[in-house]
């Protein structure tokens, strides 16, 4: 039965959901598009791409607007202007403004008795050197970033399978029904569903929340908050909550 779910496993993104990304990755995006293309793009566009799908990664997404507005400029320039802006020189980018999105005493309180990791689009170096500058590297044992991903990124759930698959080589073995992924984008949802696990969306404070909220339920999620702090009660509380979410969606 649902209200009996126990959970022992806590999978987080990165971006918008342990980090505000709203003035790092959205404004290199924004950034590297006026670079090329001369031209301001407007508030919403990064959001109407990742809201497309298959934008998961950030450079790919930067690329594309680029393309889109009709300039020809290859991969490997337009993650070099990014880079250039997001980790700067020596880790002096719009990376080291990065504000954090939970409290590390909600962290501490969630992985007891649980394992706790990130499965993130980001490279490792830079998943690694926020966890490092915040003082969470005690609380995220495992880290699935870009580079273990085999270019098989969310939405596909290769990265979230391969979370499990790593845990269960260091003899955590669990259920894919155990494990739940705090995730912001429909590619996270999808990602989530198609792995088997439990799908908790978060609207972050810089869209609109209750459309967005709206949009990844649609795309899988199973429950939706506008704070990861309140993690800690939706976890301890989490078979109910699904319940009741499920019970809503058949009577509307």
């Amino acid at each position: 039965m649902l209200e009996k779910i126990t959970l022992k496993a806590i999978l987080f993104d990165m971006d918008g959901v342990l980090v505000d990304v709203s003035r790092s990755y959205r404004r290199a995006i924004e950034e590297t598009v006026l670079h090329f293309t001369g031209r301001k793009i407007q508030s919403n566009t990064i959001q109407r791409y990742k809201n497309l799908g298959g934008f998961n990664d950030d450079w790919k997404l930067t690329h594309a607007v680029i393309t889109d507005s009709g300039m020809e400029v290859s991969l490997p320039r337009v993650i070099d202007e990014f880079q250039r802006r997001y980790r700067g020189e020596n880790w002096d980018g719009f990376i080291a403004e990065e504000p954090p999105m939970i409290h590390t005493r909600t962290l501490e309180k969630l992985r007891e008795g649980r394992i706790m990791g990130i499965v993130t689009g980001r490279p490792e170096a830079e998943a690694r050197w926020t966890l490092e500058r915040l003082g969470w590297k005690p609380y995220f044992p495992l880290v699935v970033a870009k580079e273990k991903q085999e270019r098989r990124g969310k939405p596909d759930p290769f990265p979230l399978q391969h979370a499990l698959a790593i845990l269960d080589a260091a003899g955590r073995t669990l259920a894919p029904e155990e494990a739940v992924y705090i995730g912001d984008t429909v590619d996270d949802m999808v990602a989530a569903r198609r792995a088997g696990m439990w799908a908790v969306g978060v609207a972050p404070p810089y869209v609109d929340q209750a459309t967005h909220g709206a949009l990844l339920r649609e795309r899988g999620a199973h429950l939706i908050i506008n704070d990861p702090n309140l993690l800690l009660d939706l976890i301890n509380d989490f078979g109910p909550r699904v319940a009741l979410a499920m019970d809503n969606e058949e009577q509307s």
